[in-house]
C-alpha cells in the first residue's frame, strides 16, 4: 500500500536488512550451479548426459512457463500459495536432486528430472516475484540494496561451502524458503505510485538490448564450460573464483554507499563488459597463473548483469505500466536461453575429437572480440540512459511551483521530498539543500535518492523533463 501524502516513508526499515532476502536466492543458484553438493555424484552413468546442461534446460524452460502463466495469475505478489509454491518446490526439488544423480535406485534419473523440473520451477517463480516487489518500491538507492543482497549471498556461498556434504544439502534447501518468507514479509513495505512519468517505449532499443544480453550470456556459459582445463588438480577453483568475485561486488557495493550517486543504472552497468573482457583476457594470456582471478572477473561481471537486468527491466515495467513477468521475466529467459546455448555449445565442442587447445583459445579470443564489440557500438552508457529518458511535453502555462506541486501529488512525496524537489528544480545543489533545509549531506541525497524512484527518473536531466512536463491538465497521467 502506498504511503499517504505527507507521510513519511519508512525506507530505513528496508535498508536494515530485509531486502538481503534476495541473496537467499541468489545463494541457492550459486550452491546449486557452482558446487557439487547438489548436482553431483555419478552423472556420467546418467541416461541423459550432462545433468546441470539438463537442469540449465529446466531453468530456462521455466522462466518461459512463467512468464505464460503471468497473463493469468499475475502479480504473484498477491497470491498467497504463490510464496508456497516457490519456496516449496525449489526446496523439494533441492532435496531431490541429489538423490536421484547417486543411481542408487533404479528411478533415479526420474527421481532427478522430477527435483530439477521442481526446483527450476520454483526458482523462477520466486525471483519473478522479488522482481514484482522491487519494481513497486518507493524506497530510493535500490541498486544499492541490490549489491548489498549479492555481496550478501556470497557470505551465505561460503556457509555452505564450509559444510559437509548432507549438511550443505539441507542448508541449500532452506535458502528458498528463507527467501520466500522474507519476501512475504517485505509485502507492506510502501510502493511508488504506478507510472507517474511516462515512458515512451519508442524511444528504447528493445530489441537491441535483448539481442545483446543473449549474446553475452552465450559467451558466459561457453567459457563456464570449457573451464576445466584451468581447475584441473584445483579443488578450491571455484571457491576462489567466487572469493575474487564476493569481494569485487562488496567493493562495489561499499563504492556506492560511500558515493550516493542516484544515477544507479549507470553504476550497475560500468563493470559488465570491462570486467568479462578482463578476465577472459586473463583466461587467454595466462592460463596457468592464477587462473581462478579471470574466471572471479567473468562471474563479477555477469552477476553485475543480472542486477542490471533486475533493476532497469523491473523500471520498464513500471513506467511503461505492463507486467513485471512480462518485462523482468522475459529479459531474465532471454539471458538464461543465452547460457543455455552457450553451455551446450562449450559441452559439445570440448567433447569433439578435433577440439584442441588451439581452438579453445581462439573461442576465448572471439569471445573478448564480440563483447569490445557490443560494448562499444550496441550496448552502451548511452542506452542504459535512454531506457530512463522522459518525453517534453511540456504546459507553457504553469508557473515552476504549481508543476513541482502536481509532480509531488503524483508521486507521492512526502513534504520534505517536495521542498528538495523545488529547490531542485531551481538548480540548486546539494551542499545548498543542506543549508537551505539544515539537514545532513547523507539526508539531503537520501532525499534526492527517494524522489528519482518514485518519480522514475535516473538523473537530474531526467527530473528536470519531467518538472518541465508538469501534471496540470493532463488527462493521460491519471
Amino acid at each position: 500500500m502506498a504511503a499517504e501524502k505527507g507521510e513519511p516513508l519508512r525506507s530505513g526499515r528496508f535498508a536494515d536488512g530485509r531486502l538481503l532476502g534476495l541473496g537467499f536466492w541468489q545463494a541457492w543458484q550459486m550452491v546449486v550451479l557452482c558446487t557439487p553438493f547438489i548436482v553431483t555424484g555419478n552423472a556420467d552413468a546418467m541416461p541423459f548426459g550432462n545433468p546441470t546442461l539438463v537442469l540449465l534446460a529446466l531453468m530456462t524452460a521455466s522462466y518461459a512457463l512463467v512468464v505464460l502463466l503471468s497473463r493469468r495469475f499475475a502479480p504473484f505478489l498477491g497470491r498467497r500459495d504463490s510464496f508456497v509454491l516457490a519456496g516449496g518446490l525449489t526446496a523439494v526439488g533441492t532435496l531431490l536432486m541429489p538423490v536421484g544423480l547417486t543411481g542408487a535406485i533404479s528411478i533415479a534419473p526420474v527421481v532427478f528430472a522430477i527435483g530439477a523440473a521442481a526446483a527450476s520451477l520454483g526458482n523462477a517463480l520466486l525471483i519473478i516475484m522479488w522482481g514484482e516487489l522491487w519494481s513497486a518500491l518507493a524506497t530510493g538507492r535500490v541498486g544499492r540494496h541490490l549489491y548489498a543482497s549479492y555481496t550478501f549471498s556470497f557470505v551465505l556461498f561460503f556457509v555452505a561451502y564450509a559444510l559437509p556434504a548432507l549438511a550443505a544439502m539441507a542448508y541449500t534447501a532452506l535458502l528458498p524458503i528463507a527467501s520466500a518468507l522474507i519476501l512475504f514479509a517485505c509485502k507492506s513495505e510502501p510502493r511508488r505510485e504506478p507510472s507517474v512519468i511516462p515512458l515512451d517505449i519508442k524511444t528504447v532499443p528493445v530489441a537491441r538490448l535483448l539481442v545483446c544480453v543473449f549474446l553475452i550470456s552465450v559467451v558466459w556459459g561457453t567459457s563456464q564450460g570449457m573451464l576445466d582445463p584451468y581447475a584441473a588438480g584445483d579443488e578450491h577453483f571455484i571457491a576462489k573464483a567466487m572469493l575474487l568475485a564476493g569481494g569485487g561486488i562488496g567493493a562495489i557495493t561499499l563504492s556506492m554507499m560511500l558515493s550516493q550517486e542516484p544515477d544507479e543504472a549507470t553504476a550497475l552497468y560500468r563493470p559488465v563488459i570491462p570486467a568479462v573482457v578482463i578476465g577472459l583476457i586473463l583466461l587467454l594470456l595466462q592460463p596457468a597463473l592464477y587462473p581462478f582471478l579471470g574466471s572471479g572477473l567473468v562471474i563479477m561481471g555477469i552477476y553485475c548483469l543480472d542486477m542490471l537486468m533486475m533493476l532497469v527491466s523491473t523500471d520498464v515495467a513500471f513506467r511503461g505500466r505492463i507486467s513485471v513477468a512480462m518485462s523482468f521475466g522475459v529479459t531474465i529467459l532471454i539471458a538464461r536461453t543465452g547460457t543455455l546455448v552457450g553451455t551446450a555449445l562449450a559441452d559439445a565442442l570440448t567433447g569433439a575429437p578435433f577440439w584442441s587447445p588451439q581452438l579453445h583459445n581462439d573461442a576465448f579470443l572471439l569471445s573478448v572480440l564480440a563483447l569490445a564489440i557490443i560494448g562499444m557500438l550496441f550496448f552502451t552508457i548511452a542506452d542504459v540512459q535512454r531506457l530512463y529518458v522522459t518525453p517534453r511535453t511540456g504546459v507553457p502555462d504553469a508557473s515552476l511551483e504549481e508543476k513541482c506541486a502536481a509532480i509531488a501529488a503524483m508521486g507521492r512525496l512526502t513534504n520534505r521530498e517536495s521542498e528538495v524537489l523545488v529547490l531542485l528544480a531551481r538548480g540548486r545543489s546539494v551542499p545548498y539543500i543542506c543549508d537551505e533545509l539544515s539537514i545532513a549531506q547523507g539526508t539531503a541525497k537520501h532525499h534526492v535518492s527517494n524522489i528519482y524512484r518514485k518519480l522514475g527518473v535516473a538523473d537530474r536531466q531526467g527530473l528536470l523533463d519531467a518538472i518541465e512536463q508538469g501534471g496540470v491538465g493532463k488527462p493521460g497521467w491519471e
